[in-house]
């Protein structure tokens, strides 16, 4: 007796799929007595491919409280750059402006793509 008559093919991701411009921001050392310092750094930015959140992204987004989530792939950096849970992240598309402004959106479970190493995932979410 055989298996199934199929085999699961995950989705194949192109370079060309990358095409929303995404920025990563980190607290800096932020010593200034101006009032409007926000005391964050740009850390890396690139372009990304955004979808909406799977099942098991919606099931981290709701363990951490968040309203609002999306989901990123931005093309592997070999380790020049790991995003983690301190950081924030703007997407700079039409679709994610709130009252005239890009959303800042915090990094909830960044994913390495261990297996072949082509882009990570990244959830984002923001409490509205």
């Amino acid at each position: 007796m055989s298996g199934p008559g199929y085999e699961f093919e995950k989705k194949s991701l192109k370079t060309s799929d990358f095409k929303t411009p995404v920025t990563f921001f980190a607290q800096g050392n932020n010593d200034s007595p101006e009032p409007d310092s926000s005391g964050k750094v740009e850390v890396f930015s690139c372009f990304c491919h955004a979808y909406s959140p799977s099942n098991k992204d919606l099931t981290v987004l709701d363990a951490h409280g968040v309203k609002r989530g999306i989901t990123i792939d931005i093309p592997s950096t070999q380790g020049q750059f790991i995003a983690d849970n301190s950081m924030t992240a703007v997407i700079s598309d039409f679709r994610y402006v709130k009252n005239g402004q890009y959303i800042e959106w915090n990094v909830i479970d960044p994913r390495l793509d261990i297996e072949d190493n082509f882009a990570d995932k990244i959830v984002l979410g923001v409490s509205e």
